[in-house]
């Protein structure tokens, strides 16, 4: 399936490196593990339940990735507990090979370091994959979740989003989602232990000072950072805000222009960006202090432990392997301990924070409520769905899976592997697509997909996952060709091809050529076609076309006309358009000029 559906680019197929990781001849015999797949998986949304608090919240995101968390919990502890071991095995070859001179113990000592570092190497490696991994998974089930409440927001209940939803997609899911904190701070509370229990093998009163001192500075330090978290949560609305008016000052630019505004809005927007530079220098004045209170408790704690571990030696308590494995230790625990404190607790705070935004902007656009694990505050696994497709495959081929009636019309009938055209005026053109992409505002148009009607709990969901619409007008963002259509590069590579987009773009070129901000380097029919072939890599099981070839010349418009039976072959189609060119290829034309009152199906 990779081998067909890769994104790997062409030339370095060529080369001999089908993997495409830029791997030299000496390395690309060895196998590669864990490869990420082409697409994400598919996500359910995270339901919250009212009295959900954001601790809870963010609780629930750092344990709802089991599956990656916990492996990389325990390399992580193997990673820290082999840190820890390096100055213990040192020690000992000083004690048992070097004060005896036999040199077959030397070497056997150097073998085992050699494997302590090797495995606590791979251990690391591995861990931070695992954690990034599930960062990922969870920020981008983060990022479904708002961005299918943003579009989709249930009735007149959710709040019209703003320009601050970019934050949160991008600053506050990202410290939400970082899974490194069901992950770092507990190796390194287990290499805090471990060197605890080492020190107490070699004089008891050294461990037992680490095992009191150093949960005692840790507190300390989590007593430093409090200002830093309730400043962190200020600093993050600040941010949201500004990058807010300067995305509602780019949209709305060409209208600021019209009332000849520019001055005002320059001035609110310098207002808002001074405001949040004065609370960045807050927080950034308060995060240094923080870091300098928190080393130097940290180092003040680590230096009275290799002060006594010195003072035992002295005292001949301790032997001098003892004494170096006690001053290694001390170091080792410099580290974790410096994680815990200059990570870890920042990290949280600012966490939290988004946190508290997220739940917000999710209780603000409705989310749904549910009685499972996400009503205790817990995310449970990250699902994985059959896609349409494989859905469409349980359905029978000679049975009408979509019905639609306008009013008291006869139903419209679409069984799967038939194209029917919808013909209408401008506007009611724009209104159906309007009902159909949001049906559960449209009064005067029914819709059943599957025998299910849009009464039923389990039609929204399923008219989701099934339904693609291309509206007129598609947005398309910055980005390559390849980005914007998504898929793999077969898929895409076909989409382009039915979309009659070989003229500007094609093969290799999809993984580079840049579109710019809203497609600002395209023309008006290379954009319409580009987004048409979006539509089409999809693989909906139902696409519903707009007035696709609107932009296009007629010679383009007959090729992609001749070219659509066969890329929606096997499902269902519904062209609402005007262009008889267009709708020559379709098995049925419903004319709905008379039928279709474009104030009637939209309300």
């Amino acid at each position: 399936m990779y081998a067909a559906c890769g994104t790997v680019p062409m030339s370095t197929v060529r080369s001999g490196d089908p993997t495409g990781l830029g791997r030299s001849r000496l390395t690309r015999w060895l196998p590669v593990i864990g490869q990420a797949p082409d697409r994400p998986p598919r996500l359910e949304n995270i339901e919250i339940r009212p009295g959900t608090t954001p601790t809870r919240l963010l609780l629930g995101l750092l344990l709802s990735a089991k599956r990656y968390t916990m492996p990389a919990v325990i390399l992580g502890v193997l990673w820290q507990v082999g840190e820890a071991l390096v100055p213990v095995v040192m020690g000992a070859a000083i004690d048992e090979a070097l004060a005896e001179g036999d040199a077959s113990r030397l070497i056997l000592w150097i073998g085992v370091l050699a494997a302590v570092f090797t495995v606590l190497s791979l251990s690391f490696r591995c861990m931070a994959q695992l954690a990034a991994l599930a960062a990922e998974l969870v920020g981008h089930r983060l990022r479904s979740t708002l961005s299918r409440q943003v579009l989709h927001a249930p009735g007149s209940a959710g709040a019209k989003p703003d320009g601050a939803v970019v934050s949160l997609m991008t600053n506050d899911i990202m410290r939400a989602a970082a899974l490194g904190l069901a992950v770092y701070p507990v190796a390194e509370f287990a290499g805090v232990v471990f060197i605890a229990v080492s020190l107490l093998l070699i004089h008891w009163l050294l461990g037992l000072v680490v095992l009191v001192g150093a949960p005692l500075t840790v507190w300390l330090m989590g007593v430093l950072s409090g200002r830093l978290a309730r400043d962190s949560r200020v600093y993050q609305t600040l941010l949201a805000k500004t990058v807010g008016r300067a995305t509602d000052l780019v949209s709305g630019y060409r209208v600021i222009k019209g009332m000849r505004a520019e001055s005002e809005a320059t001035d609110r927007y310098r207002q808002t960006s001074r405001e949040t530079l004065d609370g960045a220098y807050r927080n950034v004045g308060l995060l240094g202090r923080f870091l300098v209170g928190s080393t130097t408790v940290s180092g003040a704690f680590v230096a009275a432990v290799a002060a006594l571990a010195a003072w035992f030696a002295i005292e001949g308590e301790i032997s001098v392997g003892g004494l170096i494995a006690a001053v290694g230790l001390s170091q080792a625990l410099l580290p974790p301990m410096r994680m815990l404190a200059m990570n870890a607790v920042p990290a949280w705070a600012a966490a939290r924070g988004s946190s508290e935004r997220i739940l917000e902007a999710l209780t603000a656009l409705g989310v749904p409520a549910s009685g499972g694990a996400e009503a205790r505050g817990e995310i449970g696994p990250v699902p994985e769905h059959d896609s349409p497709s494989r859905a469409a495959g349980r359905v029978r081929a000679d049975t009408p899976r979509l019905e639609l009636q306008f009013g008291d019309r006869e139903p419209v009938r679409v069984a799967p592997d038939e194209i029917v055209g919808l013909r209408a005026d401008e506007a009611g053109a724009a209104a159906l697509a309007e009902a159909l992409l949001r049906p559960e505002s449209a009064q005067a148009l029914s819709l059943t997909l599957d025998g299910l009607d849009r009464r039923d709990p389990d039609f929204d969901r399923l008219w989701r996952d099934t339904t693609v619409i291309s509206p007129h007008h598609a947005t398309l963002f910055s980005g390559t060709v390849a980005e914007t259509i998504g898929s793999c590069a077969a898929d895409r590579e076909r989409a382009l091809l039915a979309a009659a987009c070989e003229d500007f773009i094609s093969g290799e070129a999809a993984e580079l050529r840049q579109i710019g901000e809203m497609a600002n380097r395209l023309s008006g029919g290379q954009r319409q076609r580009l987004a048409l072939a979006r539509a089409y890599a999809a693989e909906a099981d139902l696409l519903v076309l707009h007035d696709p070839t609107t932009a296009v010349d007629s010679v383009t418009e007959q090729t992609i006309a001749a070219r659509l039976p066969a890329i929606r072959r096997g499902r269902m189609t519904i062209l609402i358009a005007s262009s008889p060119v267009l709708l020559s290829i379709c098995d049925r034309v419903i004319d709905l000029d008379d039928a279709v009152d474009a104030e009637r199906v939209s309300s």
